[in-house]
């Protein structure tokens, strides 16, 4: 046998490549904006007197609102400063689900701290918030760093994940803004599709946070309100204000 000779691959019988099957092109699933965009909840909040305040919802998608009760300092008073309680629509009993403290003697650097204990179905749950500006407020809930941070034009207060853009909700002041007395309105919280809104106890969270920020900035004296043409201008999820750092020239003192 002559080893030498070259082996010619068309020598051999071999069965040309299969096709492989047609596939058609994926595309991705539209986006819809409009349902992005949309507020999932939409609160009133309104002063009905000196020690108490109340979201009331708006539209048809919230079946309850909640009540802020201030309580007056005592020493050595084991009441929180303020309470947040669930008020359903139907004839059920109201419940406190959440208690707020604002921690005067904290660790050093001294800084504005305070503490949200959460009561949900599986007991009850504490979380730290602090301002290192005096201005925003950081709260790590489920090992994510949330913050509220003020803005201007219109004034509000704003809740996003740390360095994001998207806002989770946003309050608003009004016309009357902290001014507000005998039932006016304090301002309109919005809350958008996130992780966190997502189910009743991420609302109260949410809601206990917001009262923090708002009674921090009373208490240093600083009254907000927005004109109302102002305020009626829309604001996108992701819009950022110019004016975040302009806290004190947004003030009405």
């Amino acid at each position: 046998m002559d080893f030498s000779r070259h082996l010619d691959v068309l020598d051999f019988d071999v069965a040309p490549d299969e096709e492989l099957p047609d596939y058609e092109a994926q595309t991705a699933p539209d986006y819809d904006t409009a349902h992005y965009e949309t507020p999932l909840f939409t609160y009133h909040l309104r002063q009905a007197n000196r020690r108490v305040q109340i979201f009331v919802p708006y539209g048809p998608s919230v079946s309850c609102s909640y009540k802020i009760v201030s309580h007056s300092f005592r020493l050595f008073s084991k009441r929180p400063e303020m309470e947040v309680v669930y008020v359903p629509q139907v004839e059920m009993a109201e419940k406190s689900v959440a208690s707020i403290w604002f921690d005067n003697n904290g660790p050093l650097p001294w800084r504005p701290r305070a503490h949200v204990s959460h009561a949900n179905a599986h007991g009850n749950m504490t979380y730290a918030m602090e301002s290192k500006n005096f201005n925003d407020w950081t709260i790590v809930i489920g090992g994510i760093t949330y913050i509220w941070t003020f803005e201007g034009n219109p004034v509000s207060l704003v809740l996003r994940e740390n360095n994001a853009t998207m806002a989770i909700a946003r309050f608003t002041y009004s016309g009357c803004g902290t001014a507000a007395m005998n039932g006016a309105e304090v301002g309109e919280l919005t809350v958008y599709r996130d992780g966190l809104s997502d189910g009743t106890d991420g609302i109260e969270k949410i809601i206990s946070g917001l009262m923090v920020s708002i009674v921090h900035f009373k208490r240093m004296g600083r009254q907000y309100c927005n004109d109302e043409s102002i305020r009626a201008s829309s604001l996108s999820r992701a819009h950022v204000s110019s004016t975040r750092s302009s806290v004190a020239s947004s003030s009405n003192v």
